[in-house]
């Protein structure tokens, strides 16, 4: 349920939206006619290709024209040998026309893809758009024992890869032994395939059968099921068939390979094969997503050609997607993304950057690009943050940084109000970056803890630190007499709200310069404990992350690379005590007690007490400065079907997941 606070603030926002003449979003449909009919000029990629409402066949299910031209030619088999005995239904509210390229924008040639991405990732269980309801998916069904202690996962029968291989509990055995517990691979096991450290067990029951086996209790693993999506790294299963010839185990001359190849190491070279993610660049690794990568152009755009073998049919059985094609297309930034959007050569966006600030723009240009923009929930804990390195290098900036009263001055000094009236039109609900506003056991104390605007109360806490200032009153010095200058680093997303929160630490007297950076050299800088200070969303706070990743973002050395504060215990705890430094007792404790977290029911009577204990320990020691949360702008073009009008868009969820991209559809 929502706040009243965020009900409030939606609410007006809306209401101001209105007054600025918002067009609906309906538009002229071409004629199209059931069963093999064509529309008139479609435009999905601005082409004039035909399209067609309905697949095409005789029997019990129908596919694309284009996919069924190929059956005819003998290069496909016939639809029921691509499909598995029983495929995944979905409920379209109306059945699609076939045809067409999607464009979402691409910020990177590896990063910043969410708008394609998320349209076509899958994962064995599908949240609805309930947000809490779990169906099968990539799997047919599963059942839970009494403990919760073992998982028996049925598969698909005849579901196929994309490049037509079998898919049998021999792929999921081998993404097990293979890579998740081969160390050369995988160096630490995600926390999100253990219970308190301990690594789940696979065991083969026969090709169509598996049981996921956990050494303690673990009711969460459900939502994991639901989360972590094979469609973005590879999870649960791999296509051995392909991958093997790249393994060491399978082929022993791996090693020689790789070097043919270009890499230092079979590893080296088996990983980049099985990377999934958006830097992928092995064009011909198969894939259960809707549509897979194809090609990659000379300028890093990339392209994703329907899958023939996708597993999932419309209620009147003709396959998905009814889009023939997505293209990631690079962007400058977000300036070149909103003239894309506003020209149509960009059918709908929400990745980020994606500011309120440009709400009113978008708003007035709707009719001109032929789209409608939306505002849905956000479930971050905060739009930007802010967190300091107390593992960094710098003793003196580490003796800085671990002084809680430093951190929370630096709270203090931000004037949030003003951030939120500039940056956010005053729409923003001011707290503090904790869990998500709707988590079951937020207490107002955690979400308003250090955010008043007092700047006697920032000094004074400076002063009691004894961070003196120089002469001239200028600036601060830091306790080995040099002035104060910490580098915040950050990307073109969080630049304008920290270029706003710097103005007001040096008002205080403590000099933080901004630089912006590209994000793969950012989040390089933060794996490598270098940065001294950084700037990024607190997202992944939602409930049902915190419940399936032992509090995710807020869990002691998770806070991710791009947020992360303290490198160097994250180093010693992923390397059992190998590598890093060992994190103090406090901070070690408020870890393993979000490991047990993890390992607890929501119906379990602890779990309301120990997730409230850990957002008081988070909050007394203010390691995440927060600033507010405004709604999330999600803009679709007119010409798209199928598509959403509300909703949350939230990485809790995987932002355009739970709306079925497969689904969407070219009307014109």
């Amino acid at each position: 349920m929502k706040s009243r606070k965020s009900k409030r603030w939606l609410s007006a926002f809306l209401a101001a939206c209105l007054m600025l003449g918002a067009v609906g979003c309906g538009g002229p449909t071409a004629p199209v006619s059931s069963g093999g009919g064509t529309a008139s000029t479609a435009s999905g990629s601005g082409g004039g290709e035909d399209l067609v409402r309905g697949g095409v066949g005789d029997g019990k299910y129908k596919e694309s024209p284009a996919v069924h031209e190929l059956v005819e030619s003998g290069e496909l088999p016939p639809i029921e040998e691509r499909l598995p005995e029983e495929p995944a239904v979905v409920e379209v509210d109306e059945i699609g026309v076939y045809g067409g390229t999607y464009v979402g924008a691409a910020f990177g040639p590896t990063t910043g893809q969410v708008d394609t991405e998320g349209l076509r990732t899958q994962t064995l269980l599908t949240v609805e758009k309930d947000l809490t309801t779990f169906t099968p998916n990539l799997i047919k069904d599963y059942e839970i024992n009494d403990d919760f202690t073992e998982y028996t996962i049925y598969l698909r029968k005849g579901m196929k890869w994309s490049n037509g291989d079998p898919i049998t509990t021999e792929d999921w055995m081998f993404w097990y032994e293979d890579v998740l517990m081969n160390k050369d691979i995988t160096p630490s096991v995600d926390l999100s395939y253990c219970v308190n450290g301990e690594p789940m067990v696979y065991e083969k029951v026969d090709d169509y059968t598996l049981k996921i086996k956990f050494p303690q209790s673990n009711p969460s693993f459900e939502v994991i099921m639901a989360k972590n999506s094979v469609g973005i790294i590879r999870s649960f299963f791999a296509p051995k068939e392909y991958l093997s010839k790249w393994h060491i185990k399978y082929n022993e001359d791996a090693e020689k390979l790789a070097k043919e190849e270009g890499y230092d190491s079979w590893v080296l070279c088996f990983q980049a094969h099985i990377d999934n993610s958006q830097s992928r660049m092995d064009t011909e690794a198969p894939d259960v997503t809707p549509w897979v990568l194809d090609r990659i152009d000379e300028n890093g755009n990339r392209f994703f050609a329907r899958n023939p073998y996708y597993h999932v049919v419309d209620q009147e059985g003709n396959q998905l997607p009814y889009i023939d094609e997505q293209e990631a297309l690079i962007v400058q930034d977000k300036d070149v993304r909103n003239l894309k959007l506003i020209s149509g050569e960009i059918h709908a966006a929400g990745e980020n950057p994606f500011p309120v600030s440009d709400y009113t723009m978008l708003k007035e240009n709707e009719e001109k690009g032929d789209y409608k923009l939306y505002l849905f929930e956000n479930t971050r804990g905060s739009d930007c943050a802010f967190t300091f390195n107390i593992t960094i290098e710098d003793e003196n900036l580490r003796e800085i940084f671990n002084n809680v009263k430093f951190r929370q001055a630096m709270s203090y000094a931000l004037d949030r109000k003003t951030m939120n009236e500039t940056l956010y039109y005053g729409k923003g609900d001011i707290r503090q970056a904790t869990a998500a506003f709707n988590t079951s056991f937020m207490k107002e104390e955690f979400e308003n803890a250090y955010i008043e605007y007092d700047v006697d109360k920032a000094n004074a806490l400076l002063d009691e630190c004894g961070y003196e200032w120089n002469s001239s009153h200028t600036v601060r010095l830091m306790p080995n007499g040099q002035e104060f200058n910490i580098v915040l680093e950050t990307i073109e997303e969080f630049a304008p709200t920290a270029e706003m929160a710097c103005e007001y630490w040096n008002a205080v007297g403590i000099k933080v310069t901004l630089n912006q950076e590209e994000r793969s050299y950012y989040l390089e800088r933060g794996q490598n404990n270098q940065r001294q200070m950084q700037a990024f969303t607190m997202d992944s706070v939602g409930e049902l992350l915190l419940r399936s990743s032992s509090f995710s973002r807020l869990r002691p050395g998770n806070a991710f690379d791009d947020l992360e504060l303290m490198p160097l215990y994250k180093d010693w705890w992923d390397s059992n005590g190998e590598d890093g430094e060992q994190p103090p007792e406090d901070i070690d404790t408020l870890r393993s007690d979000c490991l047990r977290f993890g390992t607890m029911s929501a119906e379990d009577p602890e779990y309301a007490e120990l997730g409230e204990s850990i957002l008081q320990r988070i909050s007394d020691n203010c390691w995440f400065i927060g600033t507010a949360v405004s709604p999330r702008m999600v803009l679709i073009s007119n010409r798209l079907g199928n598509t959403p009008t509300e909703g949350t868009f939230a990485n809790d969820y995987g932002f355009w997941r739970p709306y079925r991209g497969d689904t969407w559809y070219f009307k014109y």
